[in-house]
């Protein structure tokens, strides 16, 4: 029996540093805020540091793990004392997670991923790099080591103007732009540039000042000018500070085949490296946006056993298998995920042939909620404005209702949805683990139903669904599906 192991020991400095990392910003900020509201005593919220640091160091002092006959044993627990036992057969993959700091001192964060949820089941932080060889020989069988090694195939890399492509078309920029408008506010400087604008300290001067010229036609010159210029600014800004984040997170992106495995490594100052092994890959989901189409690119994305839980980012990022890549490469990756499906053969069949009429009642129900909502404020431009937002949801219904589709061809099944945004959703008939088939009211009136078709790990956004089938169309693929995972024995 293997005896048990420490982490290294730089785990207490990294710990007390993630702790100042994490009261240093919301204690700067209640600082200003505790100055500009005149009460100081706020600012002695951040001796909360001292104890979070020495509960950081008991943990590093409790945490043990060790390598069993058949699976990985954790303990670890301050006052309540935690056991975990990890069998090596459902560990799908040990993600490895390198900033400027680990590269520095030769340590690694593991993060250990099972099919059990969308967390990690265990974070090893730190280890030597040393002790990852080790630790992938023990669960996979075999060392695979963080550098490509000889015999390993790059099936992808992603340059820079790539990847300031793929942040532009994202545009993840939101986040950023929220802290900046935050730290804008406390500091005051918001609050004395829409002062020079007339506005009170929120802005709501100039607002009402705006919507208040609205109805007659009244409007502010230099006020509107300054609210568009804001606008237009903040967007701009936006997709700017997507592209840098893109480009910082995914740097030197590559995608790499090593055996059985697919591995992905990115990262400009946290540099990543996750395996996907290539058996335990449940459903393919390929992504177009709208931006996509104009520059000929679409992403990939594959689903493992794990599933994509809110709060999972190195899973996410991990099952990106292409943020982006040219259109038309993605057969060919898809048939190295699905080997033998030929994903730009399939001939796609349309959904029931009264989909638009369902997808337009919508809109015309909303466009009518709007223009009632309107007409008292704004009167005739109200019907107007209701009007344009009926035209556009009309053509955004005929658009989706053109692109609805399946198909079951090679041993698969594809479902295509989507209209600005278009995904196209694909498992082989094994991975399948259950099957539903739903109709609402209105199903049942226009002779429709819905498809539900599940696989591991397949959470909201990323299972297999289809609506608007024919009532027949639909009960024949269910009873097709719910056979075939009656009789697969799931494997990892």
């Amino acid at each position: 029996m293997s005896s048990e192991q420490r982490l290294h020991p730089l785990s207490i400095v990294l710990n007390l540093g993630k702790a100042l990392g994490d009261f240093l910003l919301p204690a700067v900020l209640v600082f200003f805020a505790a100055r500009r509201a005149g009460e100081s005593w706020e600012a002695w919220l951040a001796v909360l540091l001292i104890p979070y640091s020495a509960l950081a160091i008991a943990r590093y002092l409790t945490f043990r793990f060790r390598y069993g006959a058949d699976a990985l044993i954790v303990r670890s627990g301050v006052l309540v004392r935690r056991v975990r036992h990890i069998p090596y057969a459902r560990i799908q993959n040990l993600d490895a997670r390198q900033n400027p700091i680990h590269r520095l001192f030769g340590v690694v964060q593991v993060r250990i991923e099972t099919g059990a949820g969308a967390e990690p089941e265990a974070v090893l932080d730190v280890l030597p790099i040393t002790e990852l060889g080790a630790m992938r020989r023990r669960v996979f069988g075999r060392e695979t080591v963080v550098e490509p090694v000889a015999g390993a195939e790059v099936l992808l890399r992603l340059p820079p103007e790539e990847l300031l492509l793929a942040g532009f078309i994202e545009n993840r920029g939101m986040v950023l732009i929220l802290a900046l408008l935050g730290a804008l506010w406390q500091s005051g400087i918001a609050e004395r540039i829409l002062a020079a604008f007339g506005a009170d300290e929120w802005g709501e001067g100039l607002i009402r000042q705006l919507a208040a010229g609205i109805p007659d036609g009244r409007l502010n010159p230099g006020r509107f000018l300054f609210a568009l210029s804001v606008v237009v600014a903040a967007l701009l800004g936006l997709r700017v500070l997507s592209m840098l984040w893109s480009l910082t997170r995914l740097y030197d992106f590559r995608l790499i085949r090593d055996g059985e495995d697919l591995r992905t490594e990115y990262g400009l100052f946290t540099r990543v490296t996750a395996t996907i092994p290539l058996r335990r890959v449940q459903s393919v989901v390929v992504r177009e946006q709208l931006l996509h189409r104009p520059f000929g690119r679409a992403a990939l994305r594959v689903v493992t056993a794990g599933g994509l839980g809110v709060g999972a980012d190195a899973r996410a990022a991990r099952e990106w298998l292409a943020p982006i890549l040219p259109r038309k490469d993605v057969a060919r990756l898809v048939r190295l995920v699905l080997p033998g499906c030929e994903f730009d053969q399939v001939e796609w069949q349309p959904t029931h042939p009264r989909t638009f009429l369902r997808l337009a009642r919508r809109w015309f129900l909303f466009a009518a909620v709007l223009a009632g909502a309107l007409s008292p404020w704004l009167g005739t431009r109200g019907i107007l404005l209701a009007s344009a937002v009926l035209g556009l949801g009309l053509l955004a219904a005929r658009a989706r209702a053109r692109r609805l589709g399946w198909v079951t061809a090679f041993d698969c099944v594809l479902f295509r949805d989507g209209a600005l945004t278009s995904r196209v959703r694909i498992a082989r008939h094994q991975r399948i683990q259950a099957v539903a088939l739903t109709e609402s009211p209105f199903d049942r009136r226009s002779g429709m139903a819905q498809l539900h078709a599940d696989t591991a790990g397949s959470t909201e956004g990323f299972g297999l669904e289809m609506p608007f089938l024919p009532r027949e169309t639909a009960q024949r693929l269910y009873r097709e599906l719910a056979t075939r995972a009656a009789v697969t024995a799931f494997r990892w």
